[in-house]
C-alpha cells in the first residue's frame, strides 16, 4: 500500500474545490425545488391559456444551464466553475456581437446615402 503524502492532503486547490462543491451541491438541491415549482407553473399557463409563457421558459432554461454546469463541476466533467464565475465569458461575447451587428448597421447606411446622393 502505497502511503499517503501530508502535501497531497493539505494542497489547497483541493480544499477550496471541495469548498465550492458543497456549495453547489447545495445550490442544486434548491435549485431542483424552483425548476420543479416553474414547471407546475408553467403547466397552469398551458392549461388555461395553450400557451407557454416566455418569461418563465427563459428563467427554467437559465436554471437549467445552472445545474447542468454545476453537475459537470461536481462531477469532475470541468474544472470551471459555474456562475457567478463563468457570467463574465458569456457577456463578453454577447457584447462583441453587437458590435458587429452595430457595424453592418453603419456599411449599411453608409451604402444608402452614397446611392441618394447619387440619384439627386
Amino acid at each position: 500500500m502505497t502511503e499517503i503524502k501530508k502535501d497531497e492532503l493539505l494542497d489547497l486547490k483541493k480544499w477550496q474545490r471541495f469548498f465550492f462543491m458543497l456549495i453547489y451541491g447545495a445550490a442544486i438541491n434548491f435549485v431542483v425545488g424552483i425548476l420543479l415549482f416553474l414547471i407546475a407553473i408553467q403547466f397552469l399557463f398551458y392549461l388555461f391559456t395553450s400557451n407557454t409563457n416566455e418569461q418563465l421558459k427563459s428563467v427554467h432554461d437559465w436554471l437549467q444551464d445552472f445545474f447542468n454546469d454545476a453537475l459537470d463541476f461536481l462531477s469532475f466533467n470541468t474544472n470551471s466553475k459555474p456562475w457567478p464565475f463563468k457570467g463574465g465569458e458569456d457577456s463578453s461575447d454577447s457584447s462583441e456581437a453587437e458590435v458587429i451587428d452595430a457595424e453592418e448597421v453603419i456599411e449599411v447606411d453608409a451604402e444608402e446615402l452614397d446611392s441618394s446622393d447619387h440619384q439627386t
